[in-house]
């Protein structure tokens, strides 16, 4: 089962293959493979591994299963389909399916688990590799003359439609369906990859040399495609990470010689790229893109201007004119009565994750990584549309509810002491 996790992470980010229609929309490959995995999941893990994960994740699951049983009413009412809130308790159920599964891994330090999971930011990263040189092939998109041409121009708007938009196509969407926006999600399966291998190598046995060197080369990967993305909440969610990493080291007064040469090899790394044309193109994305900005504001304030005819049972078209904001969409989609579960769910995340940074200096330091996973729902709940919580944030949440089970209830005969958990989580 373990593979077959590793195989659902590098296929979370190849999100432009469309396998099939269904009554419920078109199936992707990552949509399949959380699907299929979760099923396996389900019938190979013991039901008692979801104890901790329902007493866990309680309220954010109760707000879920009101939210969708709202949503399929309202769309009964309307006569609508029911597709939305179908895929929704889906993602759910994936939910506490994966949730379940970091449970395990967590609670009985099983190496072999531990250690494929050490390997899916590298699997992730030469899936992003592989999925984009075959759509540019076939696309016939070449990326460095439009990097090229991007840098010349300052233009993030040309790397971003002449490589992403263009790459998707013909895969399931055509020239006119594609979009790229969808890097947001590709993107950011790659730094929820990211995150759950360094979690895994916090939490295992001691890696060796070779595979720390590996570890080490796959992180720098990873930086290098977070950066190329040109994903502002991406980028955003990223940079939470090693805020929450200094945070709790200055704190803690444990701020190594090795972690000071980082810091400060990070900060010279980001003024060469700053200085570059790619950090001009950066800079553009976050301050000068007005294209983008003014976009988004304009879908805003209408979405806004919607909310007197919509409050009750929603029904307004957020694909068209969405917020970007997980609860006014879900407001305009489907009503108050729907608006409120969602809002609940935010708020849950918000509490969790202020609550758990706070604590940060006195957890493990393989807490890390999982808290800093939720800055990834949090920051597509405010910038992704649709009123609906996207698969790849789905799987972070898994990965947090589960970790944070087995730290929270440890079972005495699988799980280290408190003491224990620290000390194995100082080790990388």
């Amino acid at each position: 089962m373990r593979w077959l996790v590793v195989l659902m992470f590098a296929l979370l980010p190849l999100q432009w293959f469309v396998v099939a229609g269904t009554p419920l929309g078109q199936a992707r490959l990552h949509q399949v493979a959380m699907l299929g995995l979760a099923m396996v999941i389900a019938v190979r893990l013991p039901l008692r591994n979801y104890v901790p994960v329902l007493r866990t994740g309680r309220v954010f699951i109760i707000a879920n299963l009101y939210l969708v049983g709202v949503i399929l009413a309202v769309a009964t009412y309307r006569g609508d389909g029911v597709g939305s809130g179908a895929r929704q308790l889906l993602y759910l159920l994936v939910f506490v399916a994966l949730g379940g599964y970091f449970y395990r891994a967590a609670a009985s330090r099983d190496q072999r688990v531990l250690g494929s999971l050490r390997l899916v930011a590298a699997v992730t990263g030469i899936s992003v590799l592989l999925g984009f040189t075959i759509a540019m092939l076939v696309n016939g998109v070449n990326p460095a003359g439009v990097f090229a041409r991007s840098i010349a121009a300052a233009d993030p708007e040309i790397f971003q439609k002449e490589v992403f938009k263009s790459s998707f196509a013909g895969f399931g969407y055509d020239e006119e369906s594609a979009r790229g926006n969808l890097r947001h999600e590709i993107f950011g399966s790659v730094l929820l990859s990211m995150l759950v291998s360094t979690w895994a190598m916090r939490v295992g046995s001691a890696p060796t040399r070779g595979v720390l060197l590996g570890y080490r080369a796959t992180m720098m990967l990873g930086v290098a495609l977070l950066t190329l993305s040109l994903s502002r909440s991406i980028l955003i969610a990223a940079a939470v990470w090693p805020l929450l990493a200094v945070w709790r080291s200055l704190r803690r007064g444990e701020l190594s010689p090795r972690q000071v040469g980082v810091l400060f090899g990070s900060l010279a790394l980001a003024g060469v790229v700053l200085a570059s044309g790619l950090g001009t193109v950066l800079v553009n994305r976050f301050f000068t893109d007005t294209t983008g900005y003014a976009a988004r504001a304009e879908n805003y304030w209408g979405a806004f201007a919607a909310i007197p005819d919509h409050w009750v049972v929603g029904g307004f078209a957020t694909a068209g004119e969405s917020s970007h904001n997980f609860v006014i969409d879900t407001l305009l989609r489907d009503g108050i009565f729907a608006a409120i579960p969602a809002a609940v769910i935010v708020v849950t995340m918000l509490i969790v994750f202020g609550w758990m940074s706070l604590r940060l200096p006195r957890l493990p330091a393989a807490l890390v990584p999982v808290v800093a996973a939720l800055a990834l729902p949090l920051v597509r709940a405010s910038t992704s549309g649709g009123g609906l919580i996207p698969p790849v944030e789905w799987v972070a949440l898994g990965l947090v509810v589960g970790v944070l089970a087995a730290w929270r209830t440890p079972a005495p005969d699988t799980v280290p002491a408190r003491d224990d958990q620290a000390r194995l989580g100082a080790r990388v």
